[in-house]
């Protein structure tokens, strides 16, 4: 049996990846899920629209991040949470002039690391 009990402490983070000009920081990857910290500097978007099996959740933490979800728009602010089918293309971004932050939850893992 696998680890029981994941912590990962205020500033530390398992590994860190670049999607375009996005830091992404994975806190915690399990056979089931993984989640992670997204830092969207102002204007910036993941540079590619993404499809993938499962499901994911975003809690928004700081600022503004536009979903785009087959083509509809959803403006998410501080303390909004959304939910989705991963197979749904979606793309994410910052619409806003200050950096956006965001958690991130997706059911299985489905980034490269």
């Amino acid at each position: 049996m696998g680890k029981q009990v994941i912590i990962q402490r205020k500033g530390e983070c398992v590994k860190e990846i670049r999607l375009g000009k996005v830091p992404v920081r994975l806190l915690t990857r399990t056979e089931g899920l993984e989640s992670m910290i997204v830092e969207m500097p102002p204007g910036e978007e993941i540079p590619r629209v993404y499809s993938h099996p499962g499901e994911e959740i975003r809690i928004v933490l700081k600022g503004t991040v536009e979903v785009e979800v087959e083509g509809e728009k959803y403006v998410l602010n501080e303390g909004d949470v959304m939910w989705h089918k991963s197979e749904l293309k979606h793309v994410i971004r910052n619409p806003g002039k200050t950096k956006a932050v965001y958690f991130s939850v997706n059911l299985p893992p489905s980034l490269s690391w």
